[in-house]
């Protein structure tokens, strides 16, 4: 209900209501006639945004026919063989019903002679000529002028299509107060602007099933119903982002303290900023995978209105919509958080030949399918629920975390950009802890090793930070191994990085030994060695951590071996060369 309410608020200061719909279509097709309705001919036109109003298209609730004037989308698709009429006699039947609809409740509207079915043949042909020399992708509009006037310029047009639209969800009509502006007036069960509520199932009707009685259940108003309808047509048109790879929201503003000034500003912002600072040679910062998403400057308004973000489905037919994801009330203050950290996970993963760059984009490659193979991201739901926890600050459980980072690490592991894959690994665990308040960003301290590992939120005790220690001197004997002998056999010891407590006690003096017998270890190994004995010498004599929490904190130093490498090796290069 709250999310209906900010949409209704967005309505109203978009002026309350529209009679048309938006649509889009590249040319426009209008059937003409005189004032007394008689056939005068076709004429293709230029499809002009300016003219919605003229064209006055409106979907209708129902699909037969799909709109309640005489304006829709012309079909084109190609007559089957099972087919009694083409796509074009199938738009002009739809275009006959909806023009018989608004005649039927304005009398004084002409009849056109469209029930003449060798009148509709003979345009039938005259519309298939014209468009047969437009490609496919072409979108046709196909709409009727009468007397020289669109259907949108002549009052007694408009009067109908406001009555057809009262008509709506007269079938469960009452006096109620309205679940929106909480106002007793006349109601309806069955006007939602969204299809997630539905009055054809027996679970979503109060008492039973009895249509009737539906808007005890969800009574809402028509003001309130076209104010939401107008909030969310701009919503669809401006206000939807990409947040990552198949997932998708629309960024909801609502003010808090101040006036509608300040709600256009920021609706303008929305609307136009995205091209506006694309042209200015400015940084630009992101959350998201949207190049045009504009929260870094959203960011920095003050805490006078907050965002919502809709993570809304549709598909599966006309009457599915589901909402996945609803985050309320965010404050800029909050986006400056999570930006933030995001810089602050950059700084610390950038090296110097190789920035760093984190968005939610990051966190949805590792919570986004259990398997590459699969067709479906089964993973969305837990991906929505990081999104939603990172963004309202909640704890998240670490050891579920840790479980599907390190399978999108395990798998990496066979690829040769797998350090990169745990360099993002690392970022998604530190942005999780840090967003949700489980860590604090502490100063990174790079006046030594040890230094610089005790300032990382995610390495608290002095085993995670000997674990991550064994697997960054591991990764400089595989690195080694590639370049002596163009293969890394050592990889085989890591168990695919299922190794057990003993398993990783004895790979530290393992590598070592390898590393001598490539006469590799020098003092920049020897300072590895030395400071991983000296943290699992204070580790407890029983680690009492699960394999997959020990393995990942070992793969971390694996990935990190760039960033250790600035430590241990002062005038050689990077790898100790």
């Amino acid at each position: 209900m709250l999310m209906l309410n900010s949409l209704k608020n967005l309505g109203i200061l978009l002026g309350g209501r529209k009679l048309y719909d938006e649509v889009e279509a590249n040319k426009v097709i209008v059937l003409e006639f005189d004032n007394e309705g008689r056939f005068l001919g076709v004429e293709l036109e230029e499809f002009k945004s300016e003219n919605l109003s003229k064209y006055l298209y409106r979907k209708a609730k129902g699909s037969n026919p799909p709109v309640l004037t005489p304006t829709l989308l012309l079909n084109r698709g190609k007559k089957k063989t099972k087919d009694k009429k083409s796509p074009t006699m199938k738009s002009l039947d739809n275009l006959e019903k909806a023009f018989n609809s608004c005649k039927k409740v304005q009398s004084d509207l002409p009849a056109l002679n469209l029930a003449d079915e060798k009148q509709k043949q003979k345009i039938e042909e005259k519309i298939e000529e014209i468009v047969k020399n437009l490609p496919n992708k072409v979108k046709v509009l196909l709409t009727v002028r009468v007397g020289g006037k669109y259907i949108g310029e002549i009052e007694n047009f408009r009067k109908a299509l406001e009555e057809l639209v009262k008509q709506e969800g007269t079938k469960s009509k009452g006096i109620a107060v309205c679940s929106v502006c909480l106002e007793e007036k006349e109601v309806s069960g069955n006007i939602s602007p969204f299809r997630f509520y539905t009055i054809d199932k027996p679970g979503y009707i109060t008492g039973g099933f009895k249509e009737e009685e539906a808007y005890k259940n969800f009574p809402l108003c028509y003001e309130c119903k076209e104010r939401i309808e107008t909030g969310r047509k701009f919503m669809e048109k401006e206000l939807g982002f990409n947040l990552a790879g198949d997932i998708d929201y629309f960024l909801i503003p609502e003010v808090v303290f101040g006036n509608e000034n300040v709600m256009e500003r920021i609706l303008e912002i929305i609307s136009n900023a995205p091209k506006k600072y694309k042209l200015r040679d400015i940084e630009r910062k992101h959350l998201t995978a949207d190049e045009r998403e504009i929260l870094d400057i959203l960011s920095e308004e003050k805490d006078y209105l907050t965002f919502n973000f809709l993570f809304l489905e549709t598909g599966g037919g006309t009457n599915r919509e589901t909402i996945l994801l609803y985050i309320q009330d965010i404050y800029p203050s909050r986006l400056k958080e999570l930006f933030q950290i995001k810089n602050y996970i950059e700084k610390l993963f950038t090296t110097e030949d190789k920035p760093f760059n984190f968005t939610y984009q990051t966190i949805h490659k590792f919570f986004s399918k259990s398997d590459p193979s699969k067709k479906n991201h089964d993973l969305r739901k837990l991906f929505l629920e990081v999104v939603d926890k990172t963004f309202r600050g909640i704890p998240i459980d670490r050891n579920l975390i840790i479980k599907f980072l390190l399978t999108g690490i395990r798998r990496a592991l066979t690829e040769d950009n797998y350090s990169l894959i745990i360099k993002d690994a690392f970022g998604v665990f530190l942005f999780v802890l840090l967003s949700t308040g489980e860590e604090e960003m502490e100063e990174i301290n790079t006046s030594s090793l040890n230094k610089f590992l005790e300032s990382l939120p995610a390495l608290d005790t002095d085993l995670k930070r000997g674990l991550f220690l064994i697997g960054a001197l591991t990764e400089r004997l595989l690195r080694v191994q590639s370049k002596e002998r163009g293969s890394k056999p050592f990889m085989k010891k890591l168990k695919a990085l299922r190794m057990n407590e003993n398993d990783l006690k004895g790979l530290l003096p393992e590598v070592r030994n390898k590393l001598e017998e490539y006469e590799k270890f020098g003092k920049g190994e020897a300072q590895l060695f030395e400071l991983a004995s000296e943290y699992l010498s204070y580790s407890p004599s029983k680690w009492n951590m699960s394999v997959e929490e020990m393995n990942f904190y070992f793969a971390l130093g694996m990935g990190m071996f760039d960033k250790v490498a600035e430590f241990i090796y002062k005038r050689e290069g990077k790898d100790g060369e």
